[in-house]
């Protein structure tokens, strides 16, 4: 409804009244007599300024661009003798009220209650320093109206100040905070103040790319935010495909990678499944053959049985005389020797059965030793050969650095939280000892402030007044009546300072005029006049010099001391580094966590490399004692067959003996003939039956016959038994298949290791027997060399196996996880995109249609929009291509907008096809549309179209036009406007402009009465 400015270039702080929802002429005289350099562009910008225009960058450079606005004295053309200092900080200031929805009077009387609701007053702050910008609200009308431009500016400061922090607003939140996320303004200013870009507002068409075109109905339709939307969608959806596309490609490189590993896990697999078919291929033969010659020893001994009988009775009548001869030879030791010889077999045997218990009891050991290695190997596998007591002391240290980052982060915290309170101290004037003792005076209901944060001092004053007050900056004023109560009140906070203000009556002293540069909120003439009179202002350096105390307090402090705004300002700085120390301190803490969490793993893989290598010694030596215990059992083997052979040749000769006493010759004779020719026969069925080796095969067997009947599936009587022969072939076949699995077929010895070379001289000798034959060569002699190797992989198989398995089951999980929100994401954005394209084309047909009507209305021949969706690719915008086309005769085709023309036809189309998107918006209700010198270069029709246009599309979509109109395009606008606004600059030599004139007319009279007062404050002429 009305704007107000202060210190914003030229522009004096008389409220400007706008008529809302119309189409707003603006102009006026410049000192040139046209209406050059008569401000309304300054006001432009501070109108766009007050809607938070996006084309500020509000949001990213915190109001830098907008500081150049404030009044400059060498901008104005202010002679510098005059010494205007530069503007430190202005206010643009607005009241908005909605359109008839406040408390009004059918009648149309407002009473003084009612003025102020449903009315909302909106501040902007900009400063020459950050922040540079900042907004600030209320509701009700909170404005400047006293008499004189200077007691207007004074009254601002107040005003601002009295709005207090709690509703105060960033440049970065002001936009979204006031005006939500459609913009409410949308500007073509003609200022180097901001960088300049084609737009259709500055009627620059032709410059413009047809993505830029339909960027730029978008926005001037409202739904920018539709796109940002999309983008913050889709850089999610590229953000889940590209987790997606490196986690597929590093399970690929860990598939390939784990595959040449399970390759060879597969193989010793197989070979050890081969190995296993072997032996049990090699039972089955062992059994057949034992089977066989169990059927041929039965049919051996029955005969054998009737030879021995008949043995038996001979070697009575042989034993008869045998006795006889012993009776009647005397006893020759024979006997003994023999029995000592047997007594040596028997401890000899003894021997030997110690030593292969000591061969089983370390072997028994090395297994235990083992098993308790496999469990260490995956965290020894991660030693990367630091000692033990090194990655102890690393862990150690490690986790003093977590402890010294955690309680840095603390102090980091506390400090920040100290910053806090002093910045929220300092913003409401409670900083230092002064605010202690202003908390003890407002209990005591007494109205004081602190010196320091009242006082106000312009730049050319500090030098002079910051050292003078220096000692004094942690006064408190007070009234001067309540000065007495406040020292008694303050007698419990020693070293507190007391000023009382200056009398009610004006009698306070040094003139009752504050000093020159130098503003304060209290009455304090006196103190400061009396002040100034003790304290001389001395230069280099800059000093206060009390002759009186012989007192010198120092100057030149870099940063203001006094005034509100600079000790929140210093508050502020000191809040923020405090700030950046909590960062960088949840910064150590991070680091710290991490590079302890290393530590205690490389500790937990040096611990366990130590015991894994303790184990592994172990090992070693239980493997020598197994190697030195086989040595023994194999020595005292032999020794026990040699005494086994004494043994047996002890008691032959006995028996020889015997059987040489001639006493018993002819009997003896007699029964050995006997004797011999049935044991002749008796040896030859022996022989025979030996030959079939059924106690051998037995041995080999080590089982019943009716097991190996059992596994050869032969139970059953007249069941045939599997051919020898044919069982063997498969036990080789077996053997091959385990040696080539593990890669060492038949016939290969080029670089095989020794135990392997006789694995292939085994398999040879073993190939070479015949199948019926008792074999000189077992399967277990011949699978032994790979079984030791098989049996050596087994528990690092085995453990590669599990971490390939768990491995590939993790990563799977996260895959499908990964894939499951990649095609969330990519369902929602087509969604998404789906519907913010069948929008816009919706919108782009409503603009195009408007646009033909308004091309039309204007006596043209018709115009049109071609647009097109290019969906984005990536993370590149989405880009609409919208071609703007016209006929130029009635039968003509539509002609492309960059096609030769003149510039006024441009413009023309230009401005249709802006009007034609707000007429295609139905949310534009309290929008802003600013169009910088306005008309130019159109004929006379052209322009009297378009400024028509323009008050049309104001009225119906309730729209505030505000145009610049250079002089020849004054007259014009004036017969259509509904307000005037006229801007004067009388001479360059003035520093302000003089007071804004406007004409206009508003049918809601309850709203002009509503600013009325405000408006006219201080106009001679109202």
């Amino acid at each position: 409804m009305a704007v107000q400015t202060f210190d914003i270039a030229r522009l004096t702080t008389h409220a400007v009244p706008v008529v809302p929802e119309t189409f707003v002429a603006v102009s006026g005289m410049g000192p040139k007599d046209d209406s050059n350099g008569s401000g309304k562009t300054s006001f432009l910008i501070a109108v766009s300024l007050l809607l938070a225009d996006p084309q500020w960058r509000l949001e990213s450079n915190h109001g830098l661009y907008a500081s150049g606005i404030l009044f400059k004295p060498d901008a104005a053309g202010v002679d510098r003798a005059q010494q205007m200092p530069a503007a430190s900080h202005g206010y643009v200031v607005g009241v908005f009220a909605h359109d008839r929805s406040g408390p009004y009077h059918a009648d149309g009387a407002v009473t003084g209650d009612e003025l102020g609701e449903g009315v909302l007053t909106v501040w902007v702050r900009i400063a020459a320093s950050a922040p540079y910008v900042q907004a600030n609200w209320a509701e009700g009308v909170h404005v400047a109206d006293d008499a004189s431009d200077a007691e207007r500016a004074v009254q601002a400061d107040a005003l601002w100040q009295e709005l207090g922090s709690a509703s105060r607003l960033s440049a970065r939140r002001m936009a979204d905070a006031l005006y939500g996320n459609a913009p409410r303004c949308l500007t073509y200013l003609d200022t180097p103040l901001r960088p300049a870009v084609p737009s259709l507002l500055s009627q620059q068409m032709t410059a413009m790319e047809p993505h830029d075109i339909g960027e730029a109905l978008i926005a001037l339709s409202g739904m920018s935010h539709l796109l940002e939307q999309e983008g913050a969608r889709r850089g999610k959806a590229l953000e889940h495909a590209a987790q997606l596309e490196k986690a597929r490609d590093e399970h690929a490189l860990a598939l390939a990678d784990e595959e040449t590993v399970l390759e060879g896990v597969r193989a010793r697999v197989a070979a050890r499944g081969a190995l296993e078919e072997g032996r049990h291929a090699w039972r089955r033969y062992v059994a057949a053959c034992y089977l066989q010659a169990a059927t041929a020893d039965r049919k051996q001994a029955v005969g054998l049985e009737d030879k021995e009988q008949r043995v038996a009775q001979t070697r009575t009548l042989l034993a008869g005389a045998e006795e006889r001869l012993r009776e009647l030879t005397a006893a020759t030791g024979l006997a003994a020797a023999a029995g000592a010889a047997r007594q040596k077999w028997v401890d000899a045997r003894q021997i030997t059965e110690e030593a292969a218990a000591q061969r089983t009891s370390a072997a028994t050991r090395r297994d235990i030793v083992r098993r308790d290695m496999a469990p260490l190997r995956p965290s020894a596998g991660l030693w990367q050969g630091t000692p033990v007591a090194d990655a102890r002391d690393a862990l150690e240290a490690a986790r003093n650095a977590l402890y010294a980052a955690r309680q840095e982060k603390a102090g980091a915290d506390s400090a920040l939280s100290q910053a806090l309170r002093l910045e929220d101290a300092a913003r409401q004037g409670r900083s230092g000892v002064a605010g202690q003792a202003l908390e003890i005076l407002d209990g005591h209901g007494i109205s004081a402030a602190g010196l320091m944060d009242q006082l106000q001092l312009e730049e050319p004053a500090r030098a002079q007044w910051e050292a003078r007050l220096w000692p004094w900056r942690d006064a408190v004023v007070v009234p001067c009546g309540e000065a007495e109560r406040a020292r008694k009140f303050l007698h419990g906070l020693p070293g507190a300072q007391v000023i009382a203000a200056d009398p009610a009556d004006g009698t306070g002293g040094a003139g009752d005029v504050l000093p020159q540069g130098v503003r304060s909120g209290r009455a304090l003439a006196g103190f400061l006049g009396m002040l100034q009179e003790r304290m001389t202002a001395l230069d280099d350096p800059p000093a206060a010099y009390d002759a009186g105390l012989s007192l010198a307090v120092v100057g030149g402090f870099q940063a203001p001391i006094a005034g509100r705004d600079a000790r929140v300002a210093q508050a502020v700085a000191h809040r923020r580094q405090c700030a950046d120390d909590v960062s960088a301190a949840v910064e150590g803490l991070s680091t710290a966590k991490s590079e302890f969490e290393v530590a205690e793993i490389e500790h937990n893989a040096a611990v366990a490399a130590r015991d894994l290598a303790a184990l592994e010694e172990h090992a070693s030596t239980l493997k020598d004692a197994i190697t030195e215990a086989d040595g023994k059992v194999t020595v005292a083997r032999d020794a026990e067959e040699g005494l086994h052979d004494v043994w047996e040749r002890a008691q032959s000769a006995v028996a020889a003996h015997d059987q040489a006493v001639t006493t018993a010759k002819l009997t003896r004779d007699a029964a050995s003939k006997a004797y011999k020719e049935q044991i002749k026969e008796h040896t030859a069925l022996v022989r025979a039956r030996a030959e079939i080796a059924c106690p051998q095969w037995q041995q080999l067997w080590s089982a019943s016959a009716e097991e190996a009947a059992e596994l050869l599936e032969a139970t059953d009587p007249g069941t045939p038994v599997p051919r020898p022969g044919r069982l063997r072939r498969n036990v080789e076949d077996h053997l091959r298949d385990a040696y080539e699995h593990y890669g060492l077929p038949a016939g290969v010895v080029a670089g095989v290791d020794e135990d392997l070379l006789l694995a292939q001289r085994l398999r040879a000798a073993f190939a070479e027997e015949e199948a019926a034959a008792l074999p000189r060569t077992v399967f277990g002699e011949v699978a032994a060399p790979l079984q030791i190797r098989l049996d050596g992989h087994a528990d690092k198989d085995a453990v590669e196996a599990a971490r390939i398995a768990s491995g590939r089951s993790l990563r799977e999980q996260a895959l499908a996880k990964l894939t499951a929100a990649a095609e969330r994401s990519e369902h929602t954005l087509q969604a998404l995109q789906d519907m913010i394209e069948h929008h816009v084309e919706g919108l782009f047909a409503q603009i195009s249609e408007a646009f033909n009507v308004l091309d039309r209305q204007r006596g043209g021949d018709g115009a049109r929009l071609e647009y097109d969706s290019v969906r984005p690719e990536g993370a590149r915008p989405w880009r609409w291509q919208v071609t703007p086309r016209w006929k130029r005769s009635p039968r003509g085709a539509f002609v492309h907008y960059r096609e030769n023309a003149n510039g006024a036809q441009v413009k023309v189309h230009a401005i249709q096809l802006v009007l034609a998107a707000v007429l295609a918006d139905a949310e534009t209700r309290g929008r802003v549309l600013i169009l910088d010198e306005l008309g130019n270069s159109l004929g006379e029709v052209n322009r009297k179209d378009m400024l028509a246009a323009l008050r049309d599309v104001a009225r119906r979509q309730h729209l505030t036009i505000l145009g610049t109109c250079q002089d020849s395009v004054l007259v014009d606008a004036a017969d259509v406007c509904d307000e005037l606004l006229w801007f004067v600059h009388a001479s360059s030599s003035d520093a302000y402009n003089q007071p804004t004139r406007a004409w206009g007319h508003d049918a809601d009279g309850q709203r002009v009465e509503l600013t009325a007062d405000w408006i006219s404050a201080g106009r001679s002429d109202a």
